[in-house]
C-alpha cells in the first residue's frame, strides 16, 4: 500500500486550521453570552424574573393599545417581581379604572399600584411639556447618584417620577439600603414627595 505523504500533510493542516478557526469563532460567542446572562443575573430577581416581568409589561401595554392608542401613549407601565406600577395622566377617572382592570387581566400579576391621575384641564400644553421635562430631569439625577451610592445595587431599583412625585420600586438588600435610596431621592431639587414601593430581598424570594 502506497501512502501519499503530501495528502496526509494537507489534511492535517486543514484539520488544524479548522479547529483554530472554530475556536476563534466560538469563544467570543460564549464570552458574549456569559456577559449578557451575567448582567441580567446581577438583578436579585435573576434572569427568569427579568424576562417574566418584561413579558408582562409588553402584554399590559398591548391591552392598552387595543383599548385606545391614546391610553397606550399616556400610561407608563413598570413591572417588578409581578407588581405593576402605573403612572401618567388620562382624560377621565373611567380610564384610570380601565387601566387597572386591564393590568389585572395579565397572568402573573400579583399587585397593581395605580398612580394614574386625571388630566388637569386648566393646564396648558406648555405647562404639560415643562412637567415632563422636570420629571425626566429628577429621575436622571436620582439614578446618577444611586450609581455612586455606597452599598446600593442600582440595577435592583426602578425610579419613576410623575408630577415631581418620585416612586421607588425594586428589591432592597436591607433597610439601610432603602433609607439611602430614599434620602437621595428626597434631596433632589424639585421633588415634592417620595413614595416607597420597595420590597426586602427575603420577601421577594
Amino acid at each position: 500500500m502506497i501512502i501519499n505523504k503530501k495528502k496526509i500533510i494537507i489534511i492535517s493542516f486543514l484539520t488544524s486550521t479548522s479547529v483554530l478557526f472554530l475556536s476563534g469563532c466560538v469563544a467570543p460567542l460564549v464570552v458574549g453570552g456569559a456577559t449578557t446572562v451575567g448582567t441580567l443575573a446581577t438583578r436579585e430577581k435573576g434572569v427568569t424574573g427579568t424576562f417574566s416581568d418584561s413579558q408582562m409589561s409588553v402584554l399590559i401595554k398591548a391591552k392598552y393599545y387595543g383599548f385606545s392608542p391614546d391610553l397606550h401613549a399616556r400610561v407608563g407601565v413598570n413591572v417588578q417581581n409581578g407588581e405593576v406600577l402605573l403612572t401618567g395622566d388620562v382624560p377621565n377617572q373611567e380610564w384610570i379604572v380601565e387601566a387597572e382592570r386591564l393590568a389585572w387581566q395579565v397572568k402573573g400579576i400579583k399587585k397593581v399600584l395605580n398612580n394614574i391621575t386625571p388630566i388637569d384641564e386648566a393646564a396648558s400644553f406648555g405647562d404639560a411639556i415643562g412637567t415632563v421635562t422636570q420629571d425626566s430631569w429628577i429621575t436622571t439625577q436620582i439614578k446618577s447618584q444611586m450609581l455612586f451610592g455606597e452599598n446600593i445595587r442600582s440595577l435592583n431599583y426602578s425610579i419613576k417620577t410623575v408630577d415631581s412625585i418620585v416612586y421607588v420600586m425594586g428589591i432592597a438588600q436591607n433597610q439601610a439600603e432603602v433609607d439611602q435610596v430614599l434620602e437621595i431621592a428626597s434631596k433632589i431639587s424639585g421633588v415634592k414627595k417620595v413614595v416607597d414601593y420597595t420590597k426586602m430581598n427575603e420577601e421577594a424570594e
